[in-house]
């Protein structure tokens, strides 16, 4: 009798994703008739705009339902062009722009860009869920940095090695919502132009900061030609289904990382693009009035949380997220207030050993169903 087939240990050896987990443990439990408060995702629960779906619509009527160029559409790149140089300033070209499916293919693009078998990565934390599994996905070993509250310099330098081929900076940082500071990204930026490593900018919430002008690394000066910048529609425009992201390059690295997605994906639906086009115009239309009802969210459930003994809830500068710390065990508490209450959320520790005594919750539900989990918590409080 033959051995079993084996499969690679590049998937047999990761970890599932908390978040998408939690979220088939919510879809499975409302499936039985639960009605389960979802304070645990990452999708913004917006209805995408009827404006953006026309376009789509009137892109398949029109035929854009075949291959398209790998690189994205000529439209959607010079708009993302556009973008960028409203937003950070950072002048590109369009040929500079691949159109990716979501940002989580984003990063895993630019990490299979740059990483070879051995090569260490910084990555944030606590940090998203994806990112150490992405590198080793790319044969590349994550190194943890400390940054809950900071970048400080000594520890980045302690953990920077002949190795380190790239460090990815997320900011606005799910889960905190902390929006880096820009003496944080020049001091990251100096250090990777000393020692010759990549930094990977993931900006995927930039457009939900609340307090203050938000700070791009590919806006310093030198920074944007070692910047690989992530981006994505999801969170902005609720668009999480429709997987449209970005990646902006340095110049002339494209046409190395391109051949990549033709043989990965090949391009991304030329309709979803033409979505995206639209989604961009409609930006000062739609982005302020979703920044003003989350901020509204995140400071009425702040207050409500720091009126439960043993929570601590800061208002964060960005994103729809708070991270507030919890004076038990944040993965039983989590527990605790799933099974008790029926209210999910994801602990601090889903996202690294940094997150630990901390909870990740979404202020993404409608208002009236907010104010019933936050009153359920408050009535579970913290299990003894």
């Amino acid at each position: 009798m033959t051995e079993p087939l084996q499969l690679a240990q590049r998937v047999t050896s990761l970890k599932p994703s908390a978040t998408v987990e939690m979220t088939e443990r919510v879809r499975a439990a409302r499936a039985t008739g639960r009605k389960i408060y979802g304070l645990s995702s990452g999708d913004p629960n917006v209805a995408t705009d009827p404006r953006i779906i026309d376009a789509a619509e009137r892109a398949m009527r029109g035929g854009d339902t075949h291959y398209g160029p790998v690189a994205g559409s000529p439209e959607l790149r010079a708009a993302i062009v556009a973008r960028e140089a409203k937003l950070s300033g950072a002048a590109y070209d369009p040929g500079d722009i691949i159109v990716t499916p979501g940002g989580k293919f984003a990063l895993l693009t630019s990490l299979m860009a740059l990483v070879e078998p051995g090569d260490e990565v910084l990555v944030p934390a606590p940090g998203w869920v994806s990112y150490n599994p992405c590198v080793r996905m790319c044969g590349g070993v994550p190194v943890p940095l400390p940054m809950l509250d900071r970048i400080d310099g000594e520890t980045l330098q302690r953990a920077i090695s002949p190795r380190t081929k790239a460090i990815i900076l997320n900011s606005p940082v799910n889960p905190s919502g902390r929006v880096l500071s820009r003496e944080e990204l020049q001091l990251v930026a100096d250090l990777a132009d000393k020692h010759g490593f990549w930094v990977i900018f993931d900006q995927v919430y930039a457009d939900l900061t609340h307090v203050g002008a938000f700070p791009y690394m590919q806006s310093l000066d030198g920074a944007c030609e070692r910047t690989i910048v992530v981006d994505s529609m999801s969170k902005t425009f609720g668009m999480t289904g429709w997987r449209l992201g970005y990646l902006a390059l340095p110049p002339g690295t494209s046409k190395s990382v391109i051949k990549f997605i033709q043989h990965s994906i090949y391009c991304v639906p030329g309709f979803v693009q033409a979505a995206g086009v639209e989604a961009l115009a409609l930006y000062d239309e739609i982005v302020p009035p979703l920044r003003r009802m989350f901020r509204r969210r995140q400071e009425h459930a702040v207050a409500q949380l720091n009126a439960i003994d043993g929570v601590s809830c800061s208002l964060p500068d960005a994103t729809f997220y708070l991270f507030p710390s919890v004076a038990a065990s944040d993965t039983e508490v989590a527990r605790h207030w799933l099974e008790t209450v029926d209210v999910a959320v994801l602990p601090g520790s889903s996202f690294g050993p940094a997150g630990a005594g901390h909870l990740r919750l979404s202020v993404t539900m409608a208002d009236a169903d907010l104010d019933e989990a936050l009153a359920r918590i408050a009535r579970a409080g913290l299990p003894r």
